[in-house]
């Protein structure tokens, strides 16, 4: 499954290249390892079970 994989450097650089990121090689470096830490982390929050849970309340917009 895509949402597995493990973000390569090659992706990222396409990526920050997309996005009109660029920068001093140390500071994409560092902001490829803050990244790939973002990914780990959204992974494990993906990980966790909600399917018997609902949420505490709920948002209902005003109506003016």
């Amino acid at each position: 499954m895509a949402a597995e994989k493990q973000l390569s450097r090659e992706e990222f650089d396409h990526l920050a290249k997309l996005l009109g990121v660029d920068g001093e090689p140390a500071y994409l470096d560092e902001l490829f390892s803050q990244v790939r830490g973002v990914f780990i982390g959204a992974k494990r929050i993906r990980e966790i079970d909600v399917s018997g849970a609902e949420p505490d309340m709920a948002f209902i917009p005003p109506t003016d």
